[in-house]
C-alpha cells in the first residue's frame, strides 16, 4: 500500500472524530509543520501521512491507528 493509499484510508477512518483543535495541540509541542499545512492535511487537501498520523495522535488519543496504515520506518543507515 503507497503512502497515499494509507493517507486516504485513515483519514476516512477518523475524519468525521478528529478535532479541529489536534491543530492547536500540535503546534504548541512545537511540531515541524505550520498550523495551515496541519489543516490541510486534516481537512486532505495536503496528502502527508505522518502529519496524519500526529494530529491524530494528539487529537484522538485512544484510538489506536490500525500497524498497516503507520508510516514504514525509516530504513536504517549503512555502516561503513
Amino acid at each position: 500500500m503507497t503512502k497515499r493509499q494509507k493517507y486516504l484510508r485513515l483519514l476516512s477512518i477518523v475524519i468525521e472524530e478528529l478535532p479541529t483543535s489536534a491543530i492547536d495541540a500540535l503546534v504548541k509541542t512545537d511540531y515541524k509543520a505550520s498550523a495551515s499545512m496541519l489543516n490541510n492535511v486534516r481537512i486532505g487537501r495536503s496528502h502527508h501521512l505522518e502529519h496524519l498520523v500526529a494530529l491524530v495522535r494528539i487529537g484522538l488519543p485512544k484510538y489506536q491507528i490500525p500497524t498497516e496504515l503507520l508510516p514504514a520506518p525509516a530504513p536504517a543507515p549503512l555502516l561503513a
